[in-house]
């Protein structure tokens, strides 16, 4: 949040509709980091993984903070065809990423856990410029 020195919130409060002008401009010039939408691909040896009609490939992006810093994952759910997936709203930065395929019910991970965020070695940099391309063969 930006906040203004005494003299220019007068300033802003005497010029009017310049005033109001700057007013709507300053959050832009505060460091404000705009979140992203990631893209990208689970597969495995190159290939998507093979999900059955019922099963959820999911994937959880969870920001690579220090111990006891507040965090929200992200998480989406891959085509169970290609591997694709979108996760919207993301800030930028480092993360680690989890790969669970609950197949063929929601209560089984064929994975075993192996690639939950905590469990593995994938961990990507958000920029919302670069898909992602999470490989459980190549995992680093």
């Amino acid at each position: 949040m930006c906040i203004l020195s005494p003299p220019l919130r007068v300033a802003v409060q005497q010029t009017g509709l310049f005033g109001i002008i700057v007013a709507m401009l300053l959050p832009f010039g505060c460091n404000r980091q705009t979140n992203v939408t990631v893209t990208g691909t689970v597969v495995r040896g190159g290939q998507p993984l093979k999900v059955g009609p019922t099963g959820v490939l999911q994937i959880t992006l969870k920001p690579d903070v220090g111990e006891g810093e507040q965090f929200t994952p992200k998480t989406s759910e891959c085509d169970r065809a290609t591997g694709k997936f979108v996760i919207p709203d993301v800030r930028p930065g480092k993360y680690k990423v989890g790969v669970q395929q609950f197949d063929p019910t929601p209560q089984v991970d064929k994975l075993n856990g192996g690639f939950l965020p905590d469990k593995n070695k994938i961990v990507r940099e958000i920029d919302g410029k670069t898909p992602l391309t999470i490989d459980l063969d190549k995992p680093e």
